[in-house]
């Protein structure tokens, strides 16, 4: 270290010098949280007294099932903290409406896999020798009939119909962070190739209404602990 000259205030009794680098100076890290859709609520449940409200604002988008609260939105370093509903892994795993067609045996395997979250576990196991023997009960139907006038494949579709039961209830999330729901679903069955979908009138509804449910629960919620906040609509 070179010799220093340093002029003291009177009275100081000590004086420390740090030797090496001095620490970068950078400018302020701009914050973006994305979470499940109640994101923005626990943060501001938390952080309030430090908000300056007049200075926020929360974006909704029911299209995509989004809440924005952006802090300090005239700063160029303002925060964001964003909510989404998302479908959770295990309604995405069924692929229920989502005309997603794999084989007999995939169906048979994932009913398998994922009976906990059958309401019958006796169902599960029952559809999966259904769903294994399909081949087989349809060979054996093909070689019976005598019709071979072109009707094979109003064939095929009895056969399938009469092997699985119509209806049948899952227990399982439709969307993250929110509680299991029954559900009735149905397998529905390509005759040509044997594929399978699994489809439920029932799980349409309740993500129709509780698209609407859920972020009303939130933005009402939002009014009660931060009234100043403005809250816009795309």
């Amino acid at each position: 270290m070179k010799d220093l000259q340093v002029t003291t205030a009177p009275g100081t009794e000590t004086l420390i010098v740090y030797e090496g680098a001095a620490r970068v100076i950078r400018e302020p890290k701009i914050l973006n949280i994305s979470g499940i859709l109640d994101s923005p609520l626990r943060w501001l449940q938390i952080r309030k007294d430090n908000l300056v409200e007049q200075f926020a604002n929360i974006i909704v988008n029911r299209e995509k099932l989004t809440i924005a609260l952006h802090l300090c939105d005239k700063d160029y370093f303002g925060d964001t903290i964003t909510g989404k509903a998302e479908f959770h892994p295990v309604f995405i795993r069924f692929a229920i409406n989502g005309d997603k067609y794999i084989t007999n045996l995939e169906m048979a395997k994932l009913f398998k896999m994922n009976r906990s979250f059958f309401e019958n576990q006796s169902t599960a196991m029952g559809l999966v020798t259904e769903l294994q023997n399909f081949k087989a009960k349809i060979n054996l139907q093909m070689e019976k009939s005598d019709d071979n006038r072109g009707n094979k494949s109003d064939l095929l579709a009895r056969t399938v119909e009469s092997n699985l039961p119509d209806k049948f209830n899952l227990i399982l999330p439709i969307f993250k962070g929110q509680p299991k729901q029954t559900i009735e679903v149905e397998v529905y069955i390509n005759p040509s190739d044997l594929t399978c979908c699994l489809v439920s009138p029932m799980a349409n509804d309740l993500t129709e209404a509780f698209r609407d449910e859920i972020i009303d629960t939130q933005i009402n919620q939002i009014k009660v602990l931060c009234p100043a906040i403005v809250i816009i609509e795309e």
